[in-house]
């Protein structure tokens, strides 16, 4: 584990080799590698803990909403007042 001191020294010596400006770049694209390693990991969980692809957790949630929103219109229908 990095303590203060590490992380303050490794800061400064990123911001002596790159200037301010591909920092802030180097900091962003740090940012989206990152992000993608958790949603390959969060999928990787998935696929292992309860054996779902990504592909039937897909087509499982649609057909769900396709049926949420057929009861919606449905209640919609039942509420409206007749004309």
């Amino acid at each position: 584990m990095l303590g203060f001191e590490e992380i303050i020294f490794i800061a400064i010596v990123a911001l002596l080799i790159l200037s301010p400006e591909k920092l802030t770049e180097f900091a962003r694209e740090i940012g989206k590698i990152y992000a993608e390693y958790k949603k390959a990991k969060r999928l990787v969980e998935l696929e292992i803990l309860y054996g779902v692809s990504e592909e039937k957790l897909k087509e499982d949630l649609e057909k769900k909403y396709k049926e949420l929103e057929i009861e919606v219109e449905e209640t919609k229908a039942e509420r409206s007042p007749p004309r």
